[in-house]
């Protein structure tokens, strides 16, 4: 099994680049939905992977340790290389957890300036769709890369 850095280098300087020029050259995406798809495909890599399972492990007091502190719940919940680690549902379900875990904060804030309806607007927009397929090529090439690597 490849380590955090080796999954992390390989998804940046190796499959993002081909992503970004098939965007760019082949689908004509705009440098909006670049972006997008760039920024989602990083924060995967690094914050919200496949082994988020294993998030309860990592040290709470540092920057990776704080931007995962939403899956400390779901590592409790998913076993390591259960469902996190399929390539379809892997990705949906820390998506919709993650999606949840915001939705309940948006909930119990129920501040006036947060506007529910935004918020599922967000979700019927195609950049979230960039995002999410951002997130779930992140999630392959991890994926790839660690069956490579056994």
């Amino acid at each position: 099994m490849a380590l955090y850095k080796t999954h992390t280098r390989f998804n940046i300087f190796i499959t993002l680049p081909v992503y970004v020029f098939i965007m760019f050259y082949f689908l004509k995406s705009s440098n909006l939905y670049i972006f997008i798809f760039s920024s989602s495909f990083i924060y995967s890599t690094y914050f919200m992977n496949p082994d988020m399972d294993l998030a309860n492990k990592i040290k709470l007091f540092s920057l990776r340790g704080i931007l995962t502190l939403p899956f400390r719940g779901y590592s409790l919940i998913f076993k390591h290389r259960g469902i996190s680690h399929s390539p379809i549902f892997g990705t949906f379900t820390r998506i919709c957890y993650l999606g949840g875990f915001f939705y309940l904060l948006i909930f119990f804030l129920d501040a006036p300036h947060i506007n529910k309806t935004i918020f599922f607007n967000i979700l019927k927009s195609q950049s979230f769709l960039y995002g999410f397929f951002g997130i779930f090529f992140a999630d392959l090439s991890h994926l790839v890369l660690d069956k490579i690597s056994s």
